[in-house]
Parts: C-alpha cells; structure tokens; sequence
C-alpha cells in the first residue's frame, strides 16, 4: 500500500536530515521518508565525488538490499553488467528501471540481472542520478519488496527528496578545502524563490516582468553559480546554504 508524505512536509524533511550527525541516523531518516513513497530498499552509491574523501567513493555506500542479493551481485561482479549503474552515469534526470528494456538495446546478460534482481525482491525500481562538478557520479536506487505497483512515481519530488539527502550526506562529510560556490545576486535570488514555488519560466517571466530570455538566463547563471545541473538541486542546495528561505 502507497503511503504518501501527508502531514510530513519537504520543509519537514530537509530540517530533520540537518539534525542528522551520523550517516546512519542521515539514512535512517531517509529510508522512513522513501517509505511513505513505498520504496523500502535503497541503494546509495558514490562512484566519484571528489568533494567527499576517497574512502567514500564507492557503490552500495549506504544500503539495505537483501544480504543474498549484494553478496551475489558482488561474488559475480555484476556491476560490469547492470543497466541501472551505466544508466546512473549517463541520465541527468530520475529514470524507471522499467524504461530501460523499453529505451535502450538490452542485451541478454543484462536482461538476466533485471529479472534476477526481482526474483530477489527489487520491484517497481526507479534511479535518481546526481551530476555535479569534476565529473561527479552519485546516485540512489529505490525499490520495493512488494511486487504490485503501489509506489509512487513522482520522479520531480522524489528527486527533490534525494537530492537533499545527498546535501546533508556531503555536508556531514565534505573535504574541508572545497571552496563554497558564488552568492547569488538579488534577481537570481527572486527567480529562485519563484522556481521553489513550482513556477514556470513563463510564469515567472510574467511576474517579474522580464523576458523569458531573461529569466532563462538567470536559470543559467544559477547553475553555474551552485555548481548543479537541474532546477531541483538549485532549489535544494540554496535552501540548505540559507540562500532562499521558501
């Protein structure tokens, strides 16, 4: 049965990952959030992310897979294998692990590791991608041990919930040399605000009563300035900097 967020606001959420002091109560608290969407299983991997030490650059970095199912997975080295990584590495935005078989020329090695994966008990899987600065490649992978199809596929606010997740994951544990990204400037604090509050370009071009040339690129200037690839991890990364207060 799909449990939606109800009375538990992304508000909410973002102020109880930053009381989180340990990744363990960061993923705890994550995982009671990704089952009210109904996705019980998550994978957390770090594959390359110079803004975090070496040591926790690696696949499966945070996970509740089934035992059987992770020692297999290692023992045949199936990485090497596994639509749902290289998919990670390639999308810049949420994806259906459903989608691939229909998307992309599946081989049949790879089509094996799908079917494998749900005879485990990885149902109704989605991937949120995370791309970043110096080629980053982050991810989760959710699934669910139900085999009906009771989860929800919000892929925008689910990302958003991920995205804020992996924030605090890297602020808890950042390399202390990494040098904090640019201000923004009042316009591009005002756009952002309005991107918060699920505004489109065109709406708030209308608001503001600029171009939507203009608001594009502010949009632009945005990114670079947060070091980030989409509207989600803008929002998410100013609000966790103090930078807009929805």
């Amino acid at each position: 049965m799909l449990h939606t967020p109800g009375t538990h606001r992304f508000e909410d959420f973002i102020a109880d990952t930053a009381r989180a002091a340990t990744a363990d109560d960061l993923f705890g608290t994550f995982t009671s959030a990704m089952q009210r969407f109904g996705y019980d299983l998550i994978n957390f991997s770090v594959p390359r992310d110079l803004d975090i030490p070496a040591e926790f650059n690696r696949t499966g970095l945070l996970i509740n897979y089934p035992e059987d199912w992770q020692k297999h997975y290692d023992e045949k080295g199936l990485a090497r294998y596994d639509p749902v990584l290289r998919a990670a590495a390639t999308h810049h935005w949420g994806f259906l692990w459903s989608d691939l078989e229909k998307q992309q020329s599946l081989d049949k090695t790879q089509i094996n590791l799908m079917r494998l994966a749900e005879d485990a008990g990885l149902n109704n899987g989605i991937g949120i991608p995370f791309k970043g600065r110096r080629a980053q490649i982050a991810g989760v992978a959710l699934a669910s041990t139900e085999r009906t199809d009771a989860c929800l596929k919000d892929l925008d606010l689910i990302s958003a919930y991920c995205t804020q997740f992996y924030a605090a994951y890297k602020r808890l544990y950042a390399r202390s040399d990494i040098q904090t990204f640019a201000v923004l400037t009042p316009k591009e604090e005002e756009v952002l605000l309005w991107v918060a509050a699920g505004k489109t370009d065109e709406d708030i071009a209308s608001i503001l009563t600029i171009s939507r040339n203009t608001v594009d690129t502010h949009m632009r200037h945005i990114f670079r300035k947060l070091e980030v690839t989409n509207r989600v991890q803008a929002v998410v990364k100013a609000v966790m900097a103090g930078i807009i207060h929805p």
